[in-house]
């Protein structure tokens, strides 16, 4: 299996301002201090945002869970696996993604890379894995991370 796989979107944008709006009205993760995975209701935000249903329901998913990720450095997102059984996760830019990269390892060896994440992509969660500011200025990085009834791992194949 890779370890990523980016996938087609014709509405970014219009996703990513949704996600964002949704936690500016129904949470306070963009104004916390506390940095990492934040869990967000995934029903509520479906229904928020409903050209993200759209884009699952593309490839036949089924969301379970979503979360978004805050981080502002290094120490927020170091290499890591994350928890079993999930294995195949998407995650989607929500702001400020340039000027970082999402990085895999295997043996301690730098496997894969991917800069500036711009597009939703398709990951090996069981992969050790880490986020790492390289240029990035705007803070903080924000991503939705969601899990599925019906793993999409055949897009990881």
């Amino acid at each position: 299996m890779k370890c990523y796989a980016t996938l087609p979107i014709d509405n970014m944008y219009v996703i990513s301002q949704g996600i964002y709006q949704y936690l500016q009205t129904n949470s306070d993760v963009l104004t916390t201090t506390q940095y990492g995975w934040h869990f967000v209701d995934c029903k509520k935000l479906l229904s928020a945002v409903p050209e993200l249903l759209n884009f699952f329901h593309q490839y036949n998913l089924i969301p379970r869970h979503a979360a978004v990720t805050v981080i502002t450095n290094n120490n927020h997102l170091p290499k890591h696996i994350d928890e079993l059984p999930v294995i195949a996760k998407i995650n989607l830019p929500v702001i400020n993604t340039q000027g970082w990269a999402n990085r895999w390892y295997q043996d301690g060896q730098l496997v894969a890379e991917l800069l500036d994440l711009d597009h939703p992509i398709v990951f090996n969660s069981q992969i050790e894995h880490s986020v790492e500011k390289l240029t990035a200025t705007d803070m903080p990085r924000v991503v939705a991370s969601f899990t599925f009834y019906n793993e999409p791992l055949d897009l990881l194949k």
